[in-house]
């Protein structure tokens, strides 16, 4: 039952613009006693398709400024890269 109220409120966090699943995180690990990695997991299973879904909604509606995303794709792909192969 409390797995649920905490979806409810990190739900309201996100439409309020927030990070519903930093909410989500910190909840479910300090108060539903859930290991954290295990929390991280379930945040990354509603995130993933909420992402995309995102993404292609504002593909549809042309609503990406290109000129603006390119940059950061490229050094966000570089930084994922860099920060898998060394420790920071």
């Amino acid at each position: 039952m409390k797995e649920i109220l905490f979806g409810l409120i990190s739900g309201i966090v996100a439409s309020l613009g927030m990070g519903g699943g930093t909410i989500l995180i910190l909840l479910l690990n300090l108060f539903g006693s859930i290991e954290q990695h295990m929390v991280q997991g379930v945040n990354l299973v509603f995130f993933i398709p909420t992402s995309i879904v995102a993404i292609y909604m504002n593909i549809k509606h042309k609503t990406i400024d290109y000129q603006v995303a390119k940059p950061l794709l490229i050094f966000g792909v570089i930084g994922a890269i860099c920060r898998k192969f060394v420790i920071v």
